[in-house]
């Protein structure tokens, strides 16, 4: 239905099957929205079948200027001249973030109307019975705002009238740096497309955009290939169990560039699983267990250590949204209760342990969990995930039940984990810290890890100032570098200048990906 980086492989491998072991194989490619004709000029000029669904004239309006007032407020009176138009049927707003559509719902509560209207919100952070509004038939015409999951996701009966901001926010992967940043994008000409055919799937309706009609012509055809922009570890490492060794060079329907290939070689090396062009015991393993193999690592280190469930615990809880609301500064009473969770300065992923077992046992109440600033459908997700990953580890993993040998053993299955992604503060309590390659990095205030020297961030986040933001901090020992991965130390001797005797003097020095 929609193009993603494992549909991109799957479509790469089968493909690559039949070229080589099933000639016979047949294969059809199915969309409502993907671009026929580059896929089919991939699969040899294959026929491409048409079939139309009904669909009716949808009026596209623009701005006359561009407009600098915030999006929420421009939104909000589009609803307004729709509804004082008469025009018939329900609205969709189409917003980036919760944020933008919580100011949009608050600009809503001040429409001009003689009709009343049910502003209504949708995003994945919802619980069921919230999102399931949006679809409920209503006596009053519905207001709608959401996410761009409504732009080919689901489908709303009863809309007429589309209102589209004409962004979205974009996960991108820097492979040169190896973050993830979310980005505030334009969407492209496609995107744009897609969202005014939902005002026309069972009436003639309207769509208003919030941009120029000559700026339109400025955004980009279609949208980045996912394979173009996210982390590529999973993917190489599936590439190499199958003896796929030269990632950057297959067959792909888009090719992914070779610095995220070359970063995604160099983590599975520092994780164990590549030492050259073969997978390692580890490597082996690792496929085994469905997840980022950062995760899997993570596993097999808890395997031997005795505390899988732990570990696939802070798997879960980082392999979706977030568990925990980001604290505001002025929010005393979410601030009080979040301290219930922080009683171990060792790792924010205890914290974030602490709360969901807080969660589970007041059974994902969303009142309760709302009251100390826990996601309470975030928290039913987790334990979801936790099962998977615990029926996988059953499956995979010797000493999946085994207790835990010491007490530091979760804090060095984090570090397995996250090896590539050190830490070393530069001054004692400060947040200001340095990081491979070399850069520097800042530690969240929220952090519990107030005190370690050293430490590894699961997080890395950019912000739009090229800050880099280090979370979901976990406290290592030098010593534990040491002893786990001895093959990335390396010791030279220098010649300093030793300031405080105003001299020069040999220096032993010994590095972990060139921190000292």
């Amino acid at each position: 239905h929609e193009r993603n980086l494992l549909s991109d492989v799957a479509l790469a491998l089968v493909k690559h099957l039949q070229q080589t072991q099933r000639p016979d194989l047949a294969m059809v490619v199915m969309s409502a929205t993907l671009d026929a004709e580059p896929v089919a000029a991939y699969l040899d000029q294959c026929p491409i079948l048409v079939s139309e669904g009904q669909s009716y004239p949808v009026e596209v309006g623009y701005l006359k200027m561009p407009d600098q007032r915030p999006l929420t407020v421009q939104a909000a009176e589009a609803v307004e001249r729709i509804i004082n138009d008469d025009a018939p049927g329900d609205i969709l707003v189409f917003m980036p973030g919760r944020g933008e559509i919580s100011g949009t719902l608050d600009a809503l509560r001040g429409l001009r109307t003689r009709e009343r209207v049910a502003c209504i919100p949708l995003h994945g952070e919802l619980e069921p019975q919230e999102q399931d509004r949006a679809f409920a038939s209503n006596a009053l015409r519905k207001v709608i705002v959401a996410t761009n999951v409504a732009e080919t996701s689901i489908t709303i009966d009863g809309i007429r009238h589309v209102v589209d901001s004409g962004v979205a926010r974009v996960a991108r992967y820097d492979a040169e740096r190896g973050i993830g940043t979310l980005l505030l994008e334009p969407i492209s000409r496609a995107s744009a497309d897609q969202r005014k055919g939902r005002a026309g799937r069972t009436a003639p309706g309207t769509c208003h955009r919030l941009w120029t009609a000559l700026g339109h012509k400025d955004r980009d055809e279609r949208n980045t290939p996912e394979i173009q922009r996210s982390d590529l570890a999973e993917v190489v490492l599936l590439l190499h169990s199958l003896g796929i060794r030269e990632a950057a060079t297959f067959d792909w329907l888009d090719k992914p560039a070779p610095q995220a290939v070359l970063r995604a070689e160099r983590l599975l090396t520092m994780l164990g699983a590549l030492p050259d062009a073969d997978l390692t015991p580890i490597g082996r393993q690792m496929l085994r267990l469905p997840m980022h193999p950062r995760y899997s690592r993570m596993l097999i280190e808890a395997s031997q250590r005795g505390c899988v469930p732990d570990a696939a615990l802070c798997a879960a809880l980082v392999s979706g949204r977030d568990l925990l609301a980001r604290l505001d500064r002025d929010d005393a009473q979410t601030k009080a209760a979040r301290e219930m969770f922080e009683d171990s300065a060792d790792s924010d992923f205890i914290t974030l342990m602490r709360a969901y077992e807080f969660a589970k046992e007041n059974g994902f109440s969303f009142d309760r969990c709302r009251s100390y600033g826990i996601n309470a459908q975030v928290a039913r997700q987790v334990e979801q995930t936790f099962q998977q990953i615990m029926h996988a580890a059953k499956q995979s993993l010797p000493g999946h039940d085994a207790r835990p040998a010491s007490s530091d053993a979760l804090l060095r299955c984090l570090m397995a984990g996250f090896a590539d992604q050190p830490a070393k503060r530069r001054t004692p309590r400060e947040p200001e810290c340095d990081l491979p390659d070399p850069r520097a990095g800042k530690l969240v205030r929220e952090s519990v890890v107030q005190d370690a020297p050293w430490f590894v961030a699961a997080n890395l986040r950019e912000t739009p100032s090229r800050q880099t933001l280090l979370s979901l901090a976990t406290a290592v020992q030098p010593a534990w570098i040491a002893e786990m991965f001895p093959q990335h130390l390396t010791t030279t001797i220098e010649h300093l200048f030793d300031a405080q005797n105003k001299r020069v003097a040999a220096m032993r020095l010994v590095r972990y990906r060139d921190l000292v």
